[in-house]
């Protein structure tokens, strides 16, 4: 696997194929079909591979002693290592599921990724129900916490897609991508309001704890690039 995910990192899904495997490990290419009847269920197992690792980012995350919102933070950060440290993992859970892909994989693997992603998406809903409980958020109307999430994954993927694409942002008058995304979040959430809101927590404060207590490693990492 992960030479597969080196593969595509540097050539990219559509370059990529079972052939270049072959020549890279020690395995026939009849030893790989007996595995992967395509390079599309080479990707998949990368991606539930990948949604493990993101669970657990979860699963550190949740480990974080705080109020509700800081907890969300610590969920936020989660999602932004994994994607920045597993790119092409990251990437694998939207490939399998796009036209011309996902009907070369079986519906076994569907389900199998399905279920991860479901449990990816559990671990925000039991920060969101934590602070409906303790009184820190009313969602409005017939909102229900999977659609909050639903609201958050999409801002979020919407960020580190953008980011791959070579538009002028600076010259657009948007600055930092990164902090940008963070600062809208914290907005909507003040609107809600998710309490305490930000007039009256410095949640920065929050992020470096989160940081240096949850996810130093990987903070390291990043920074290092």
């Amino acid at each position: 696997m992960d030479i597969s995910a080196k593969l595509i990192a540097e050539q990219g899904f559509s370059n990529f194929g079972m052939d270049r495997i072959a020549e890279l490990t020690e395995y026939s290419k009849g030893t790989i079909y007996q595995h992967f009847q395509c390079k599309e269920e080479v990707l998949m197992h990368l991606c539930i591979r990948g949604l493990r690792t993101w669970r657990d980012f979860f699963d550190r995350a949740l480990k974080l002693r705080g109020n509700s919102r800081e907890r969300l933070l610590a969920i936020h950060l989660a999602h932004h290592f994994y994607a920045k440290l597993y790119p092409v993992e990251y990437e694998s859970i939207y490939t399998v599921k796009s036209a011309g892909v996902r009907e070369k994989i079986s519906p076994e693997s569907h389900a199998a990724q399905n279920e991860l992603m479901k449990d990816v998406i559990d671990r925000v809903v039991i920060v969101i129900d934590e602070a409906i409980e303790n009184g820190d958020l009313k969602l409005p109307g017939t909102m229900a916490p999977q659609d909050l999430v639903y609201g958050f994954w999409a801002l979020h993927y919407g960020e580190l897609m953008f980011e791959t694409f070579n538009f002028p942002y600076r010259n657009m008058g948007i600055g930092d991508l990164e902090n940008n995304v963070r600062l809208v979040l914290r907005t909507l959430l003040d609107g809600l309001p998710w309490e305490p809101v930000s007039t009256r927590h410095d949640y920065t404060a929050s992020a470096e704890r989160i940081m240096r207590e949850i996810f130093p490693e990987e903070a390291a990492a990043i920074a290092a690039r």
